[in-house]
């Protein structure tokens, strides 16, 4: 089948872009080297702020340890969106990069795409990495089909971050809000008691995600799509989903919740001056939290759980080794590079300065100087337990189906019917994830036609 076709289908089929992708370039057999001869890795990433500042100087620290072996070239591509879409859209021309870093949402699309090398494959040709000491709840996402596709690279969960002297006010502490319920009766608490909000979160479909694991709920049947029949609707009308986002719902008409829209900086903001009491946020902002250090007492703690199955559902990042125009001694190149993100000292650097997550067991063993709000965050990662609904929804169709669920969150939040809303968001969605599967399915060029 030809990759080409075979991406350009599905990137369709997830409306990132148009289905006219007809021809690829790109010699696989001229290996890439600079003056020195040092072989060329180009990696196409979207971290920015201290995530993007950390993944620079780390390729800056291999680049100076392989002088003159291999030379990474980091080029940031905006939003994951864009590089996304870039990278589609370079899939004509054979002109993509060796490693590329897609975020938790492109995890199924990326695995489909057909222009991709498992890691676990590359591990097995050149050796030097052990994934059994990733942690589980890190594996639990990226393991598919008992392979391991991408290199957990930059991870995070979604977190609380609590206003401390806010919840006082109230009456209240934080073993009030450790569930769904609790959260939500704080919040008509706080609003009362101080005149702030309970809570804010931005209006992110990642949001919709973790509001399902909090209530021990699959987001998409059947298993979430990591078993062995792909996932084939959204179970956004779940009656304890809809009654969740029903109750917000009020929330957001009495201010008793905040509503940011999808400003992720408005949420966080609302926070650091008190106009919320508790962020529901990444715990990949807890570096720029830390540097930004709003002047009343705070602490991070892990998400709502509702029973022994809730949890939180990873987000953050991964590398992708791209086979599609690269020859062999470039995938070498690429591993010894992945090797080195993955690496206990690097996660441990990477969670220091950044707030996400150390995605090795040995990293925690370097990880003595942590204060209580990296514990927290640590916490959860080794208590969250390893399940379909943590694991999070896997479809190629995830990143437009985002949008379905995104828009029914702002009208819930703006004041329309949860019922109605939720329930046209899971007629779109499901429309998008069946064309994806259809496109998925197909196995010869010919199917194009």
């Amino acid at each position: 089948m030809s990759y080409v076709k075979k991406i350009g289908a599905l990137g369709a089929a997830a409306a990132m872009v148009a289905p006219t992708l007809t021809a690829c370039g790109g010699d696989a057999d001229a290996t890439p080297v600079n003056a020195e001869g040092a072989v060329i890795v180009e990696l196409w990433h979207a971290s920015g702020g201290a995530a993007g500042q950390t993944l620079e100087d780390l390729v800056e620290q291999f680049n100076y340890e392989h002088r003159g072996e291999i030379e990474v070239r980091a080029a940031y591509q905006g939003s994951y969106g864009d590089a996304i879409a870039k990278f589609i859209a370079s899939v004509q021309t054979g002109d993509l990069p060796a490693i590329m870093q897609a975020n938790d949402v492109q995890t199924a699309f990326m695995k489909d795409s057909d222009v991709i090398v498992p890691v676990e494959e590359l591990n097995e040709r050149y050796g030097g990495y052990d994934f059994d000491d990733v942690a589980p709840a890190v594996l639990n996402y990226y393991e598919m089909e008992d392979t391991i596709y991408s290199m957990p690279a930059m991870i995070s969960q979604p977190v609380m971050y609590v206003n401390n002297d806010l919840l006082a006010e109230a009456g209240l502490d934080v073993s009030d809000v450790e569930t769904t319920d609790g959260l939500i009766e704080s919040a008509r608490t706080i609003k009362e008691k101080t005149g702030s909000a309970g809570f804010t979160f931005h209006l992110d479909g990642w949001f919709m995600e973790q509001a399902a694991s909090m209530l021990g709920e699959e987001l998409c049947t059947p298993e979430n799509g990591t078993g062995e029949s792909p996932a084939t609707e959204f179970a956004l009308d779940n009656p304890e989903l809809v009654d969740l986002w029903s109750t917000y719902g009020e929330l957001y008409a009495t201010g008793e919740a905040h509503n940011p829209g999808k400003d992720g900086a408005a949420a966080t903001g609302a926070f650091t001056t008190g106009e919320a009491a508790v962020q529901l946020g990444s715990s990949g902002g807890l570096g720029n939290l830390m540097a930004n250090e709003p002047d009343f007492d705070w602490s991070v703690h892990r998400l709502p759980r509702d029973n022994d199955r809730a949890g939180a559902v990873p987000g953050g990042n991964s590398l992708w080794a791209i086979d599609l125009g690269h020859n062999e001694e470039e995938q070498e190149a690429v591993w010894e590079f992945m090797k080195f993100i993955g690496s206990d000292e690097n996660q441990a650097k990477i969670f220091r300065e950044t707030g996400y997550l150390p995605t090795t067991n040995g990293a925690l063993d370097l990880l003595d100087d942590i204060d209580s709000n990296q514990e927290a965050i640590l916490d959860q990662l080794h208590t969250n337990p390893v399940n379909t609904v943590t694991a999070g929804c896997h479809t190629g169709a995830l990143n437009i189906a985002r949008g379905d669920y995104e828009r029914a969150m702002s009208e819930i939040a703006n004041g329309a019917d949860p019922v109605t809303s939720l329930d046209e968001a899971k007629v779109d969605a499901d429309a998008k994830i069946e064309t994806y599967n259809e496109r998925a399915a197909l196995t010869d060029s010919e199917d194009y036609e």
